[in-house]
């Protein structure tokens, strides 16, 4: 691969699920849910790559993403973190953003859901 490829790894993690509260940082084997993708994205080979960026509608969902090892440049509007928000709103509010803000594009974009906690690290 190119190693000036820029991928950008998008991790969705909006608190409001209906279903299962606060799902995305529930403990699943001694880690918050969304913790699973972030780690997975930084053991992948491409990481140097990556830019790892969660996007969330909540400060303590940052604030964990935070810890475990990605970025929050954002804090996506309540607008776009509804049950009937789509993907590609999220999606492209975060290509926006980091385009406008921080002069970033990337030539790939991985969207990494935190609800795939099993993927396998060779799968990214």
């Amino acid at each position: 691969m190119d190693s000036n490829l820029k991928i950008l790894v998008l991790i969705p993690a909006r608190c409001g699920s209906k279903g299962i509260p606060n799902k995305n940082i529930k403990d699943f084997c001694g880690k918050p849910l969304l913790a699973w993708s972030i780690e997975q994205a930084k053991s992948s080979k491409y990481v140097d790559n990556m830019r790892i960026i969660l996007s969330t509608d909540s400060i303590e969902y940052a604030n964990i993403g935070n810890e475990y090892g990605a970025e929050v440049p954002f804090i996506r509007p309540k607008k776009i973190a509804q049950d009937n928000s789509t993907d590609i709103e999220f999606i492209q509010h975060a290509v926006s953003y980091l385009e406008e803000w921080e002069q970033y594009k990337s030539d790939i974009i991985l969207q990494l859901r935190p609800t795939q906690p099993c993927r396998k690290v060779e799968e990214i």
